[in-house]
């Protein structure tokens, strides 16, 4: 060895001689407080003791920043070894982990554990809060930073230095003369009851010593009894930690904790109930909840309340959670976690992320979604699909909920979506484009998958149109209304008219008379319709027509769909004779357009029978129903939800005929096969149960029936949501029926306080409204109420004349209880004419046998005696 070489050689050595005797004469718990930068999952240390941040971590520095080794200047020469409890904050749900450690501590398993999740989650808290009770027992606490390999190992040696190993020892160790985990180990293992972190080791490789793997644990990493070793990292993988590593995957905060951490940083920003809004809204992610918390209590905050800052969430999320610069910013704490991969060789994880990004956070993504061949010309081939999505799930950035679903939490998500590119949605597109190829909107099997994509469709739509491509964002409103058919075979309407608005925002940019905007304006307006809006779906749906009519021409088969609708928006206004003529038209185009058995034909001849129904044309209606179920079975099957749909109006056909009996066991059957073909849940299914039950009252089975639709209205609330139209006309049947078996009072009570709701819901002169002021009236008049019963009456027949017409069975039924007012006022003269017409009139629409036919021919009969 020449002369330089040797005097650097000893130099080197009296530095660490010297180095080792300055450490023994200073105790450790009289170091000074540490000089360095917060640990990743700890909080600011310029953070001041009352805005700590509660279960918080910060990321570990950008490593793609990094001085390379040869670059990096060298590590001080006593590293400071005391943890950081200072910066400790209050830590809220973790309770149950520290008392599970300290026991270990306490009596040592001989597995090193590893405390690993997502950046922020509060790895570095948990481990700073079990040291902090170690001290305080008494114990020896040593915290290493280990975010590179040459800290780990320069503060391991030092710490190995302390414990007694020499100075020679611990140079041969530096110089690669001697196994440098041995050399601190031996020492270890001759002391009992300490605690040892290894705080940040988002790279496993800082911990190898001689290039093995830390999973073979004969590194820094080592199995033992004499006391306990923790790590916090982002890596949660157990094979990467192996058999003598047991890691515990911490979650984030539950919503209740989370509230009680902000309330913690900013007690006077609200309620508990404001503050869990808020903890739900940020998934419980203690570092967001931190940046929220001490967000809200500065006094230079916009934003000062729970309120303001989720409305504020909404506008500036970025701005909200990059950090103030004395923290970690939360929307870049993630790209520290790609940053690490893209340098371990796994850059493909990053646009991985960003396309589960572009799907529902917190929501299950069924692994088969992830087509391989779509996600691969983002991964530089199939083959590395795989790896990346590993990688992701190894950092914690996407959580495995079952072998067949993975979740990305909403923040990481919502972080992710600020970097999103047109050929990353595009994919995005794809993937639930794929998914739903070839399923039906009107298919009971496929509803399912509508409803279990739902989310994501949803997701998509928030995506601006700027990072969607033009074929994209067709495809998605594409897909948007076809899964708005779908919500509106199933029932779900309400649902169906949110997805369309949310849609046609997005998809504004492609123009007003775009084909693609028309569809989704079209479903809108079908769904608005069905749910007792027909005011608003005539016009959404005029406009459409008129479009429609434009672009396409007067005979297309979306025109001609859309007419169609058109008509559906007159009948539920009541418009029965526009609608009829409306329906006539679209009949007569659709079969030569289409063809006489088309299911779109059908559908039309379906609602010309229901119209005949309701205006009082009741044969025709009963002929009409009948072919068409017949027409239905033999084109679409006996099963289908369309064929189903028809035998219910066929049925009704015999209730509005008098038939109740045949009707009731129509009814019974119909329920058996649409529960088993569409579900118990659905409202068509609980529409077949009402009107079963109606069957069972009309027969004078009025206690059953009472019963039955208190079930019913029960069932209803439970599965359709207490502001459904479907409950009011059970509770106003109900009503009645609770009437005739002498429960008067309860009866008003009841129809009075559903009047308040039916003129919103459907409007003043719809029929069902109309029916709820029927059936009160009739409650006046039980009473004894006639004159107040009797104004009540003459103002429904004329607003049912108006819209049914004077021949509609519920027109008649009007007449015949003002017959029955006038009677019991004695009023034979004017009772017995008015009588005598409603005879008239259902002996021609309905026939001489019908039961109200016959009642009307028994109070003729009795008035008559008295008239003069």
């Amino acid at each position: 060895m020449d002369p330089v070489s040797v005097v650097g050689a000893l130099a080197g050595v009296a530095a660490v001689v010297i180095a080792v005797l300055q450490l023994r004469r200073t105790p450790r718990e009289s170091l000074p407080a540490p000089v360095v930068p917060p640990p990743a999952d700890t909080p600011s240390s310029r953070t001041p003791p009352s805005q700590a941040q509660a279960g918080m971590s910060h990321a570990p520095p950008d490593i793609s920043d990094t001085p390379a080794a040869d670059e990096q200047p060298e590590p001080p020469v006593v590293p400071v070894l005391r943890a950081p409890v200072g910066r400790l904050p209050q830590v809220r749900g973790r309770e149950d982990l520290l008392q599970w450690l300290e026991q270990r501590l306490a009596e040592p398993d001989g597995a090193f554990h590893v405390l690993g999740g997502l950046g922020g989650v509060g790895k570095t808290t948990v481990a700073l809060t079990l040291a902090e009770r170690a001290q305080q027992a008494g114990r020896h606490v040593w915290w290493i930073a280990a975010t590179d390999a040459q800290t780990v190992t320069s503060s391991l040696l030092a710490l190995a230095g302390e414990l007694g190993a020499s100075a020679i020892e611990v140079e041969e160790a530096r110089a690669g003369r001697r196994d440098p985990a041995t050399v601190l180990w031996t020492r270890l293992e001759q002391r009992t009851g300490w605690l040892l972190v290894l705080d940040n080791a988002d790279d496993p490789r800082a911990l190898e010593v001689a290039a093995a793997p830390v999973r073979d644990a004969t590194g820094w990493l080592r199995p033992t009894t004499s006391g306990l070793v923790v790590v916090t990292t982002r890596v949660v993988e157990q094979r990467v930690w192996g058999r003598y590593g047991r890691v515990h995957p911490l979650l984030c905060m539950s919503e209740s904790d989370g509230a009680r951490m902000l309330l913690d940083l900013a007690g006077d920003a609200g309620t508990l109930e404001q503050a869990g809004a808020v903890a739900r809204r940020l998934g419980g992610l203690p570092l967001a909840l931190s940046h929220a918390g001490n967000h809200l209590a500065s006094p230079f905050s916009t934003e000062r309340t729970f309120p303001d800052y989720l409305l504020a969430l909404d506008d500036r999320f970025p701005a909200l959670l990059s950090g103030d610069g004395a923290g970690t910013s939360i929307t870049t704490t993630w790209e520290i976690s790609l940053d690490a991969l893209a340098g371990r060789g796994c850059g493909q994880a990053r646009p991985l992320l960003r396309v589960l990004a572009c799907l529902a956070p917190a929501v299950e993504i069924d692994i088969g979604l992830l087509d391989a061949a779509l996600l691969g010309d983002l991964c530089r081939g199939e083959h590395n699909v795989r790896p990346g999505l590993e990688a992701l799930r190894s950092m914690g950035l996407i959580q495995i909920r079952s072998p067949s679903s993975l979740v990305v939490h909403p923040l990481v998500a919502e972080a992710s979506r600020t970097h999103v590119t047109p050929a990353i949605t595009a994919v995005a597109v794809a993937l639930v484009r794929g998914a739903l190829s070839g399923r039906r909107h009107d298919a009971p099997s496929d509803w399912p998958a509508w409803q279990e994509l739902m989310p994501h469709l949803r997701a998509l739509l928030s995506i601006a149109p700027s990072a969607l491509a033009e074929l994209a964002l067709t495809e998605l409103t594409d897909l948007v209304s076809r899964a708005c058919g779908a919500l509106r075979a199933s029932g779900y309407y309400a649902a169906a008219t949110e997805l369309a608005t949310l849609s046609l925002r997005q998809a504004d940019v492609l123009g007003a008379v775009h084909p693609r905007v028309l569809a989704l304006r079209h479903q809108r307006g079908a769904a608005w319709a069905s749910m007792a809006r027909a005011v608003k779906a005539e016009a959404e749906l005029a406009y459409v027509l008129r479009a429609r009519a434009e672009t396409l021409g007067a005979e297309h088969p979306d025109t001609l769909a859309t007419r169609h609708e058109f008509g559906f928006a007159l009948f539920e206004q009541g418009r029965y004779v526009e609608a009829h003529d409306c329906y006539e038209q679209t009949l007569a185009t659709r079969t030569r357009v289409l063809g006489p058995d088309h299911p779109d034909t059908l559908t039309t001849w379906h609602e010309i029978g229901r119209v005949l129904a309701m205006r009082a044309l009741l044969h025709e209606a009963e002929a009409v129903c009948r072919r068409v179920v017949e027409a239905r079975a033999r084109v679409l099957g006996p099963d289908h939800p369309d064929t189903l749909a028809s035998r219910f109006h066929h049925i009704r056909a015999f209730s509005d005929l008098g038939d109740y009996a045949t009707a009731e066991r129509g009814y019974a059957d119909l329920l058996e096969a649409r529960t088993r073909v569409i579900g118990p849940d659905h409202h068509l299914t609980l529409r077949t149960r009402f009107n079963m039950l109606m069957m069972v009252a009309l027969q004078g089975r009025t206690i059953e029936a009472a019963l039955g639709m208190a079930d019913l209205a029960a069932y209803q609330t439970k599965v359709l949501g207490p502001g459904h139209p479907d409950i009011l006309l059970t509770r106003s049947n109900r009503a009645w029926m609770l009437r005739d078996i002498g429960q008067e009072s309860e009866a008003e009570q009841e129809l009075d306080t559903i009047m308040r709701t039916a003129p919103q819901v459907w409007g003043e002169n719809h029929i069902y409204t109309l029916d709820i002021r029927y059936e009160l009236a009739r409650t006046w008049r039980v009473a004894g109420a006639h004159g107040r019963a009797e104004d009540e009456l003459r103002d429904v027949l004329r607003r049912q004349t108006r819209t049914l017409g004077p021949r509609h069975p519920q027109t008649l039924a009007t007449r015949y209880e003002i017959a029955r007012v006038l009677e019991e006022q004695c009023l034979w003269d004017q009772a017995c004419r008015e009588y005598r017409a409603v005879l008239e009139l259902y002996t021609a629409t309905c026939g001489p046998d019908h039961p109200q036919a016959l009642r009307a021919e028994e109070g003729h009969t009795r008035t008559s005696l008295h008239a003069r």
